[in-house]
C-alpha cells in the first residue's frame, strides 16, 4: 500500500476528481485564485489536496502521476516556498488546492459510475 491513498472528491455538481490528501488537518484556505493554499492563522478551512485536473478520457493515467507526485511532496505542513516550488515541479494537469473534507467521497477505486465486473461463470 502506498504512502497516500488516491480518493475519490465531488463539488456536487457529478464532476468526480481524483484527489491525494497531503495534510489532512483543516489548517488551509485559498485566500486570491488561482493562487496556492496558505496556512490559515485561525480556524482552519481545508485540507491540502494535490487534484488532478486531466480530461476524462486520460483519467487512467491520473493514480500514477498522483502517487509519483504525492512521494515528492514536502513534509506537512510545508513552507510557502516550499509549496510553491512542489506546484512548479508538478506535471500538466496536478494542481495544489484546499479542500474541505465533506467533498471526499472515498477511494478513487469504488468511487461512483465505476462497473465492477466479475468473472463469467466457468463452464463445466
Amino acid at each position: 500500500m502506498t504512502r497516500h491513498a488516491i480518493q475519490a472528491a465531488c463539488y456536487g455538481i457529478g464532476a468526480i476528481y481524483p484527489i491525494v490528501i497531503l495534510d489532512p488537518v483543516h489548517r488551509w484556505h485559498r485566500p486570491v485564485h488561482p493562487g496556492l493554499p496558505e496556512q490559515s492563522h485561525g480556524e482552519g478551512h481545508g485540507m491540502l489536496v494535490l487534484r488532478w485536473t486531466g480530461p476524462p478520457g486520460e483519467d487512467a493515467h491520473a493514480p500514477a502521476l498522483l502517487e509519483a507526485a504525492a512521494a515528492r511532496a514536502p513534509v506537512s505542513p510545508p513552507t510557502g516556498a516550499e509549496l510553491r516550488a512542489f506546484q512548479a515541479s508538478l506535471p500538466p494537469g496536478l494542481h495544489l488546492i484546499d479542500l474541505h473534507d465533506q467533498y471526499v467521497i472515498g477511494p478513487w477505486s469504488q468511487r461512483p459510475g465505476t462497473t465492477r465486473h466479475t468473472p463469467p461463470p466457468h463452464a463445466a
